[in-house]
């Protein structure tokens, strides 16, 4: 069952990137699953991992593409990125201490930066990368 469904919210037109925005909903949706089921800790090494691996592929994906457009709010979004980074790093570093509050914390973070940073702080570079003929 989805908690979070890929939709119009979420959606920036490009496909690369909303393709990437995908993969970071479901792995949302594979944390909420495990909470449910009582399994978020069998599940959150995959979670955080998956996370690692979003911030270099999809972070380089889109900061390319708002670069390539010209877009002036860059080094503003980048910031975003970078924070996002270091939160996963402190989960991983977390995660090897063995923190119990880490699945509902990383859970709660997902959700905050897909419903903040997916449907307001990304459509911010949209209109620039279409202008510029990227979809």
């Amino acid at each position: 069952m989805a908690f979070i469904i890929c939709d119009d919210l979420y959606a920036t037109g490009i496909e690369s990137i909303d393709e990437q925005h995908k993969h970071l909903i479901s792995l949302l949706n594979r944390m909420f699953e495990a909470l449910f089921q009582k399994k978020g800790k069998d599940k959150l090494a995959y979670v955080i991992d998956e996370m690692k691996k979003y911030a270099v592929y999809h972070f380089s994906t889109e900061e390319s593409l708002m670069e390539k457009a010209g877009f002036t709010g860059l080094t503003d979004h980048c910031a975003f990125h970078e924070l996002f980074t270091s939160k996963v790093n402190d989960f991983s570093e977390k995660f090897d201490l063995q923190d119990e509050a880490l699945t509902a914390e990383v859970t709660i973070f997902l959700t905050n930066w897909i419903n903040e940073h997916l449907s307001m702080v990304d459509q911010q570079y949209v209109p620039a990368l279409k202008n510029a003929g990227i979809t």
